[in-house]
């Protein structure tokens, strides 16, 4: 079922900084770099259509399962769209549109979406 807390932040700290493990073929996980062994999860089985906030739950996961898999695309504008391998049409969705200044709990929505839009394009950049 997943625990935790999956927001947006103004900056990038420690909690926003990930590892990306590679799966087999082009499927990955993605771990935090805080919490070591704790991963994005994507519960997209409900993700059928559109919905203009989005839907499904993202949150975190002890160690690396089915719903912790994703296939990473590059978009022809040169961003990134993260897709779940166990939920194939959803991708995950991250709405910072009310973040405005650092918040120490985090701000904002991350969750799933059918399809990709402007919510579901990432920039990844290597460190």
């Amino acid at each position: 079922a997943g625990v935790g807390t999956v927001n947006c932040q103004f900056g990038a700290g420690p909690y926003e900084k990930f590892i990306l493990r590679p799966f087999a073929s082009d499927e990955y996980s993605i771990e935090s770099l805080q919490f070591p062994n704790v991963y994005l999860r994507v519960d997209g089985g409900w993700v059928t259509s559109f919905q203009g906030s989005g839907s499904g739950i993202v949150n975190g996961q002890f160690g690396a399962g089915p719903y912790e898999r994703f296939v990473i695309r590059q978009e022809a504008d040169g961003q990134y769209s993260i897709q779940s391998a166990q939920f194939p049409q959803a991708y995950l969705r991250m709405d910072g549109s009310n973040v405005q200044s650092f918040s120490g709990s985090g701000a904002g929505t991350v969750n799933a979406q059918y399809g990709v839009g402007p919510w579901e394009k990432f920039k990844i950049t290597v460190l």
